[in-house]
């Protein structure tokens, strides 16, 4: 099979021919049409897991992804072979990613993929999503409620902005200029441009009272801070990036948590359903074929991208 690949930490990756993966007992292998881009994937190339995690060279990067089961191992009824299917690899070990033809995934980390998910669509919500997710369900939003969205159009903030609307908060809306148009139009009430205001002095003029929630998909630990202290008592910190300090968040009687993304595949339905449902629409996607994952990855450690980078194989 084709697969982008790099031979050390740090090296540049190319396309070359790797063997053809074979499904263990409880997996698939699935025959890739997307495979998304994170920022995970960087630290991966650059050895930020290597005493923690095996690592498998040469290292194909991707966790998750989108296409149809080519294949089943032992013990496995719950899919077969021409499934469309979505989700993430769930395998320990880092190396043996989706950025190729074919990937190896365990069954309780994907899901049947409907109709009405196109597959970088799927491979979309296979890691961003469900990330959103977890970030919406730490704070169960209810209608009146004020969100601060720190990075509210990026992969993560693309899907959680429209799960927080769509619940009947206010979302506030961080980001770049360029991108509140986009913000708004998937529900973003406020915008806050922190290229050229002080976010927590905007928010704190629009909302005196105090906020709900504040979702960090940024890492900006000072600003989260900052915006802590305009949260109301019993409310949330919730940060994709290690940036709520949970135990000065518990001491002002707020909850604090640095999630970890956890797949499975009643998380990956839920995200189905609330697409049929039209809570959740497809957010800006732009693809990239294989050749040039490279570019893909180089473009995404900028830290300006909007929606989602995709990988077609």
């Amino acid at each position: 099979m084709r697969a982008f690949a790099v031979e050390e930490f740090g090296a540049e990756g190319s396309v070359r021919e790797l063997p053809d993966p074979t499904p263990a007992d409880g997996q698939v292998r699935v025959r890739v049409e997307a495979a998304s881009v994170n920022p995970a994937d960087l630290a991966v190339l650059r050895g930020a897991y290597k005493d923690f995690a095996e690592h498998h060279f040469p290292l194909v990067p991707g966790f998750d992804l989108a296409g149809a089961v080519e294949s089943v191992g032992p013990g496995v009824s719950e899919l077969a072979a021409g499934d469309a299917v979505f989700g993430q690899h769930g395998k320990p070990g880092m190396g043996q990613g989706t950025m190729a033809e074919y990937a190896i995934a365990a069954v309780g980390t994907i899901a049947r993929r409907p109709v009405e998910i196109d597959a970088p669509f799927g491979t979309a919500l296979s890691l961003a999503g469900l990330s959103a997710l977890e970030l919406v369900d730490g704070i169960q939003p209810q209608p009146g409620d004020v969100v601060v969205l720190l990075g509210a159009t990026g992969g993560i903030g693309s899907i959680a902005t429209q799960l927080v609307a769509t619940a009947g908060a206010t979302v506030v809306a961080v980001t770049r200029a360029v991108n509140h148009a986009y913000a708004r139009e998937l529900g973003a009430a406020e915008t806050i441009d922190y290229e050229a205001d002080d976010v927590v002095e905007a928010v704190r003029a629009t909302y005196p009272e105090g906020v709900a929630a504040v979702l960090d998909m940024v890492g900006d630990k000072e600003t989260v801070g900052r915006l802590a202290e305009l949260v109301r008592s019993g409310g949330h910190v919730m940060s994709m990036l290690g940036a709520a300090d949970t135990d000065a968040l518990a001491a002002r009687g707020l909850i604090g948590v640095n999630v970890r993304t956890q797949a499975s595949t009643e998380k990956l339905d839920r995200l189905a359903a609330a697409v049929a449902a039209g809570r959740l629409r497809r957010p800006q996607i732009a693809t990239f074929p294989l050749a040039d994952a490279g570019r893909a990855l180089a473009e995404i450690a900028g830290r300006h991208v909007r929606g989602k980078l995709v990988v077609e194989p």
